[in-house]
């Protein structure tokens, strides 16, 4: 009986051996399963033009043309962008010349209302002084005016 003992205790543990290999499988399929549909959801859908979806099917050099082309049509939007780039570059340069222009003809105005001032009230120093700090060549035709004006009456 020890023998038939033993056979019944060798089939027990090979029973269970089996089915926990089993158990452990289905355990790893049913993971592998969630894993893979919870991956799928965390990913970014990626859109799928026509003309990459037969090169999903096809060979591999018709998938390097798929993809040549649209590394042209990045190329061209890259190249667009860069044009936008340097031509608002342009304009703001432009917008900071102009700037700096007028802040500068501001300054100018200010001096020479600052000396007819002063010279209005009778200070003719600091008419003098005001006037002798603007740069007559960098004046328009109407400060010209006014610069001259104010050297006569200091004179």
């Amino acid at each position: 009986m020890d023998m038939a003992n033993k056979n019944g205790n060798d089939n027990k543990s090979l029973f269970l051996y089996t089915s926990l290999i089993f158990i452990v499988a289905i355990l790893l399929i049913i993971i592998a399963f969630f894993g893979q549909t919870n991956m799928q959801k965390s990913q970014p859908e990626v859109e799928i033009e026509e003309t990459s979806q037969p090169a999903a099917n096809s060979g591999i050099s018709e998938r390097a043309s798929v993809l040549s082309e649209e590394n042209r049509v990045l190329l061209e939007e890259k190249a667009e962008l860069e044009t936008e780039i340097t031509e608002k570059d342009e304009t703001i340069q432009g917008l900071k010349d102009e700037n700096l222009s007028l802040n500068e003809k501001i300054k100018t105005n200010d001096l020479l209302l600052q000396a007819n001032g002063y010279l209005s009230v009778g200070n003719k120093e600091k008419a003098e002084e005001a006037l002798n700090s603007v740069n007559y060549d960098s004046l328009s035709s109407d400060q010209k005016i006014i610069y001259d004006n104010v050297k006569d009456k200091l004179e």
